[in-house]
């Protein structure tokens, strides 16, 4: 009989390290990580607002005095337009084993009408939704995922109601989460206005409370002062990517920011955990930043010049009528506001910049602008109390 070859040492440890590696790829398809679950956006369509708000009575266990305001306003009973949603990040992948949770106050009593309710969307098209039935007035209400309270929608089930989370799940065999999120639609139940507050919203363990802080590069941060502001997510043009603003609330740069009827003041990161703020009003702008350069933001003028091209025996009156675009700013930090035919920096000043068919012009209220010709090239220093137009031609 003849004996086995012994394997060397070196086999053997060979051997041993192709184990280890198929026994953590085996873990890792088993258990993928998800990304830090986080706020990620609100979205409001008809009569609604969100956004970020004060609160000082907050939940128990909540580390911050802010909770996310969801209002929505139907017109009538049969008015289901007005929605107001908070989105969340970090939820790709698989459903986690601990079911999701939030906590809600709202200052009526009643039915909820849907709302406000936790929804889990799946990639089968399908998805679970975690709700109150009733509502408690000037309370904290803790919805905890663990029970009963979830409807299930498409699948393999079709619709269910008074499912547990684990049963949700199972209706989507092989489906991975892609979208969580808070949403109040229930303004045909309350008319004349319908507000909810959210706290604590829990996903695979982690829980949000609070909105995260400015990133230089990638977010600033806005928060309503007065009147309307209008905020429209980069490359989102579709239904729902608009949020009329209440409170305050992170937005990625590239956003464009209306505030014609309104005043906003804007945070931005100057790197680390430097910060710098100004309030901007009566101007619609896009926000802009580098990673790099200081921290310097740019507010880009956003609005239609019309009727720049006619060239009539009407011309005079025609520019006389024609729209302007403007933008007040006021604060400290390194912002620049570019118009057409110039550009303004400051580092804490308050100013103007209206542009026009005919140029920019660039109004000093205090401190000083340095303001840059498009057409001459030049950069002039311009002083509070003077002004700088920079002629098209």
């Amino acid at each position: 009989m003849l004996a086995r070859p012994v394997p060397s040492l070196r086999s053997l440890t060979l051997a041993a390290v192709a184990a280890l590696i198929s026994v953590g790829a085996a873990l890792a398809l088993a258990a993928p990580a998800h990304a830090q679950f986080a706020f990620g956006s609100f979205a409001t369509q008809g009569d609604a607002n969100a956004g970020w708000v004060n609160e000082e009575n907050s939940p128990p266990g909540s580390t911050e005095q802010q909770s996310i305001s969801l209002f929505v306003n139907g017109t009538s009973a049969s008015d289901f337009s007005a929605a107001a949603r908070a989105k969340f990040t970090g939820v790709a992948g698989p459903a986690p084993a601990l079911p999701p949770s939030f906590d809600f106050k709202v200052f009526t009593v009643g039915g909820s009408g849907g709302s406000v309710r936790l929804v889990v969307r799946f990639s089968d098209g399908g998805r679970g939704e975690l709700r109150p039935a009733s509502l408690e007035a000037n309370a904290w209400t803790h919805i905890d995922g663990a029970g009963r309270d979830w409807d299930n929608y498409g699948g393999t089930c079709g619709f269910r109601s008074s499912q547990s989370y684990a049963e949700v799940v199972a209706c989507h065999p092989g489906a991975a989460v892609s979208i969580v999120e808070v949403i109040n639609d229930s303004g045909w139940l309350y008319v004349g206005g319908f507000q909810m507050l959210v706290d604590n919203v829990s996903y695979g363990g982690e829980t949000v409370s609070a909105p995260p802080p400015p990133v230089l590069g990638e977010t600033v941060g806005l928060a309503r002062i007065s009147g309307g502001v209008i905020v429209r997510y980069p490359g989102r043009r579709r239904r729902g990517q608009i949020v009329r603003l209440r409170g305050s609330v992170p937005v990625p740069v590239e956003s464009v920011i209306d505030a014609r009827r309104g005043r906003v003041r804007l945070v931005s990161s100057k790197g680390g955990k430097r910060r710098q703020r100004a309030v901007f009003r009566s101007g619609s702008f896009k926000v802009k930043q580098a990673r790099k350069r200081g921290g310097l933001t740019d507010l880009v003028l956003r609005g239609a010049l019309f009727g720049c091209s006619t060239r009539t025996a009407g011309d005079a009156e025609a520019s006389r009528l024609r729209r302007r675009r403007r933008l007040w700013g006021s604060g400290s930090g390194s912002y620049r506001t570019l118009g057409s035919y110039s550009s303004g920096s400051v580092r804490g000043t308050k100013w103007l910049t209206v542009d026009s068919c005919g140029g920019t012009l660039t109004v000093v209220v205090e401190g000083v602008v340095l303001v840059h010709d498009f057409t001459t090239g030049k950069t002039i220093a311009v002083r509070a109390g003077h002004r700088y137009f920079a002629s098209a031609r």
